[in-house]
C-alpha cells in the first residue's frame, strides 16, 4: 500500500514539474517572440523621449541662470558639467530600458556607466574653448582644437555605446553613423536656442528658447536614432549567436595573452646568456678585485706585525742595555765610597 502511495505521490509530482517546465518554456518563447524590432522602435521612442527631456531640464536651466546672472567661467563650466552628467544617466537608463524591450540586448549597467561618463567627456569638450576665455579664431593652433573638441562632442557617445554593441549584432559599425547623424542634429537646435536666447535680460525669457530648439532636437535624436535602432535589430543575434561571439572574443584575447607571453619568453631566452656572461664577467672581475684587496691587506698586515716586533726587541734590547748600565753605574759608585772610621777603643 505504501509502495502505491509512494508511486502516486510520484507521477503526480513529475507530471507537475513537466507542465511547470512546459508552461515556462512557453512563456519564455512567448516573450522571445514579442522582442521584435518594431517593438524596439516603438519602446526607443516612447522611453527616450521622455528621458533625453528630462535628462535635458537641467542644463537648459543652469543656461539660463548662467545668461541672466553673468556667471563666471568656472562656475558656468562645473555646472553644465554636473547636469550634463545627469542627463548621460538618466538617458542611459531610457536606452537601456527600450534596448531590453527588442531583440537588440545590451548590459544595463556597464552602458549606464559607459553613457554617464561619455556625456560628462562631451560636456566638457563643448564647454572647454569659450569657459576660460575668448578663442582666437585667427589661431590654427586654437581652430585645430575646436575641430577636435566638435569631433569628441558628435562621436563619444556612438563610439562608447558601439562597444559594447559590437558582441549583439552584425555590422555594429552602423550604430556609430547613426547616433552621429542624431547627436548633430541636436547639437545644431542646442546652437540654435543659444543663439535665440542672446540679448535676453529675464530667467524666462533666456529658459524658452532653450526648451523649445532642445525639444525639438530631442524629437530630431529619438527620430533618427529609432530608425537605427529599428535597422540594427533586424539583425540582432541571438542568445546562442552573442555567447558564441563572447567565447570567441575571449578566446582570441587569450590567444593573444599567450603570444606575447611566449614572445617575452623567447626574448628572455635569447638574453639570458649574455645576462650570463656579462654576471660571470662581473663576479670574476669583482672576486679578483677581493682577492687582490686580500693580498694587499695581508702583506700590509705582515709589514706592520714586523715593525711591531722589530720595535718590541729593540724597546727591550734598550732597556736591557740600560739596566745593565745602570747596574755598572752601581758597582762603581759602591766601589769609590771611602771606608768609615772605627770608633777609638776607650781607654
Amino acid at each position: 500500500m505504501n509502495k502505491e502511495k509512494l508511486s502516486a505521490l510520484r507521477k503526480k509530482l513529475f507530471s507537475r514539474r513537466t507542465r511547470t517546465a512546459a508552461s515556462t518554456a512557453a512563456s519564455a518563447a512567448k516573450k522571445l517572440a514579442r522582442r521584435t524590432p518594431l517593438r524596439s522602435l516603438w519602446w526607443w521612442l516612447s522611453l527616450v523621449v521622455v528621458a533625453a527631456s528630462a535628462g535635458f531640464i537641467p542644463p537648459a536651466v543652469v543656461m539660463a541662470f548662467a545668461v541672466t546672472e553673468g556667471w563666471d567661467g568656472s562656475r558656468q563650466f562645473m555646472g553644465l558639467v554636473a547636469t550634463g552628467l545627469f542627463q548621460g544617466l538618466v538617458l542611459g537608463i531610457g536606452e537601456v530600458v527600450a534596448l531590453r524591450r527588442g531583440p537588440l540586448r545590451v548590459p544595463a549597467w556597464r552602458w549606464i556607466i559607459v553613457t554617464t561618463l561619455a556625456m560628462g567627456v562631451a560636456w566638457i569638450a563643448a564647454l572647454l574653448p569659450g569657459s576660460f576665455g575668448e578663442p582666437d579664431w585667427s589661431n590654427p593652433v586654437v581652430l585645430v582644437g575646436i575641430i577636435v573638441a566638435i569631433l569628441v562632442v558628435i562621436l563619444i557617445v556612438p563610439i562608447a555605446q558601439w562597444l559594447l554593441l559590437r558582441s549583439r549584432g552584425r555590422d555594429a559599425w552602423r550604430w556609430i553613423v547613426i547616433m552621429s547623424i542624431s547627436t548633430t542634429l541636436g547639437v545644431g537646435s542646442l546652437l540654435t536656442g543659444i543663439l535665440l536666447a542672446e540679448g535676453k535680460t529675464s530667467f524666462i525669457g533666456t529658459l524658452l528658447p532653450f526648451i523649445l530648439t532642445g525639444w525639438v532636437g530631442i524629437l530630431l535624436v529619438t527620430i533618427v536614432s529609432g530608425l537605427g535602432v529599428y535597422w540594427m535589430a533586424l539583425e540582432a543575434y541571438t542568445a546562442a549567436e552573442t555567447w558564441a561571439v563572447l567565447a570567441r572574443r575571449a578566446t582570441n584575447e587569450s590567444r593573444v595573452t599567450t603570444a606575447s607571453k611566449k614572445a617575452a619568453a623567447r626574448v628572455g631566452a635569447q638574453a639570458s646568456p649574455a645576462i650570463k656572461k656579462m654576471a660571470s664577467k662581473v663576479s670574476a672581475v669583482v672576486k679578483k678585485a677581493g682577492s687582490k684587496t686580500l693580498a694587499a691587506a695581508k702583506k700590509a698586515g705582515s709589514k706592520t706585525a714586523a715593525t711591531a716586533k722589530k720595535a718590541a726587541t729593540t724597546v727591550r734590547s734598550r732597556t736591557a742595555v740600560a739596566s745593565a748600565q745602570a747596574k755598572a753605574g752601581a758597582k762603581k759608585s759602591s766601589a769609590r765610597k771611602p771606608s768609615t772610621p772605627e770608633s777609638p777603643k776607650k781607654r
